[in-house]
């Protein structure tokens, strides 16, 4: 079967457009692929990080030209730019861990720029676990004066970042919702400055440590805490309402759970090579077994798809079943757009639909944690 180079970059343009990278730039860059004469991983690298530099390059020349302005949301627009670039840097695979270093401290400082010109606060806080410590970003739907806030806990899986949660944040803070975006074990910072590998041991700890750091936050209500997380961020939400049953309500949007997903389905890079190792604590699988322990009391929402191929319905179904409270389902008919038989990936069925799907996430979570309901 003949098929464009640029199909093998399907599961990075779907999270770098989720995550909000402009589809202009994206159809730039992905013509610049196809000029690629002889297919070759080293030379699509090469040419999809040369192209966004140049970009990142750009927006970062236009963002301080509006900080020596007085354009402060000029500003705060190009770092936001500059950051989605980076993101779509960081979603290449590489195995070089120190080139994958760099490009991760690109994206977590443009980020950390954007945030400096951010209207709302946005506190960098560091979460102590047993394990080690958590970065994460701490954001008030306003000027965090009005206290105690409800507060909203998100997670993703491996291969993400505290930076990427911003995409969960948003329609929650503009329903009045503080937010705490952590790195989790094998994620961002977590990992790759602090060490902090994925495994179950890993996982546990930090849901510990981050239910006590939200209870010692005079500006947090601890009554009011809910989870919200996708891919196996969506699996962490449910483990960690299932561990902590004073929480109020739990969103999974396409959830994957290690043991309950198709092995044979999950690519190679997910589990081998430099960069999967780099994140993997040992004996992982079966560490992840822990993850998938115990029920959900409190309300519960899922997203789910058919064209999920590694989290098929009956292993959703599977999962919605262990919920014994309050529950609802969202069924995603839509057939991905950024897929081919060569590349499909888990998150492409649901996270295409994220932009509709977010605001029905964020009301279930608001109608129970705020005083609308």
């Amino acid at each position: 079967m003949k098929w464009a180079i640029r199909d093998l970059l399907n599961p990075v343009v779907t999270r770098s457009m989720i995550f909000g990278a402009n589809p202009f730039d994206i159809e730039y860059i992905l013509k610049k692929i196809d000029g690629i004469k002889v297919m070759s991983g080293k030379q699509i690298q090469s040419v999809w990080l040369g192209e966004w530099a140049e970009k990142i390059r750009k927006y970062n020349d236009l963002a301080r030209q509006a900080v020596d302005s007085g354009h402060r949301i000029s500003a705060r627009a190009y770092y936001k730019l500059a950051a989605q670039c980076h993101y779509a840097c960081y979603m290449i695979n590489t195995e070089d861990i120190d080139k994958k270093t760099e490009i991760y401290d690109g994206l977590a400082h443009a980020y950390s720029q954007y945030t400096g010109y951010c209207d709302h606060k946005v506190e960098y806080v560091e979460i102590p676990t047993k394990e080690g410590v958590l970065p994460a970003y701490l954001h008030f739907p306003d000027d965090g004066s009005q206290d105690p806030y409800p507060c909203v806990i998100t997670y993703s899986g491996i291969g993400s970042c505290k930076e990427e949660l911003e995409m969960l944040a948003e329609p929650l803070l503009e329903r009045g919702i503080a937010v705490l975006t952590p790195d989790m074990p094998g994620a961002g910072a977590a990992v790759i400055h602090n060490g902090i590998k994925c495994g179950g041991p890993m996982l546990e700890a930090a849901f510990d440590g981050i239910y006590a750091f939200l209870a010692n936050r005079a500006d947090l209500d601890a009554d009011r805490i809910g989870n919200f997380g996708l891919c196996m961020g969506g699996g962490y939400a449910f483990r960690a309402s299932a561990k902590h049953p004073e929480t109020k309500c739990c969103v999974s949007l396409f959830p994957l759970l290690m043991h309950f997903a198709d092995q044979g389905s999950i690519p190679v890079w997910m589990k081998r090579g430099r960069w999967s190792s780099f994140q993997y604590a040992d004996n992982y699988l079966e560490g992840m077994k822990q993850i998938e322990e115990g029920t959900v009391g409190c309300d519960f929402l899922m997203a789910y798809s058919d064209d999920d191929n590694w989290m098929d319905t009956e292993a959703s179904l599977r999962l919605f079943d262990k919920a014994i409270g309050y529950k609802e389902k969202i069924y995603i008919s839509e057939k991905p757009a950024y897929v081919s038989e060569e590349t499909i990936m888990h998150a492409m069925p649901v996270g295409e639909q994220f932009h509709w799907v977010k605001h029905l996430a964020a009301d279930f979570l608001a109608d129970r944690l705020t005083e609308r309901k």
